[in-house]
């Protein structure tokens, strides 16, 4: 019973000092965010965020590439120069050799 009374005592001394009051709380505070994940869960959303706007910066890259090769792909000139390289194809007024073998 005497420890009991000593621990009271001791109790009601720290409760008299509100510094030492506040840093409890705060220490409280912070241990309960830990166990709880709350920190986790916030550190893999600033995570997860930073992985998303990579993603979107590649995303924006991707799209201004292609919104370039559309315009190409409207221009008859790459069109006809597309079809004499891939499908072997001739114009009007150009040259071709056959060579027997």
């Amino acid at each position: 019973m005497e420890k009991l009374s000593h621990f009271g005592f001791n109790f009601r001394s720290l409760l008299n000092k509100p510094v030492k009051v506040f840093f409890f709380c705060i220490c409280i505070f912070i241990g309960s965010l830990f166990f709880n994940g709350a920190i986790w869960r916030i550190w893999s959303l600033h995570r997860d965020s930073s992985k998303i706007q990579d993603q979107i910066l590649n995303s924006k890259t991707q799209a201004k590439t292609l919104d370039m090769q559309i315009k190409q792909a409207k221009d008859p000139s790459f069109i006809e120069r597309q079809a004499k390289d891939k499908l072997d194809m001739v114009g009007k007024h150009d040259l071709v050799f056959v060579f027997s073998e």
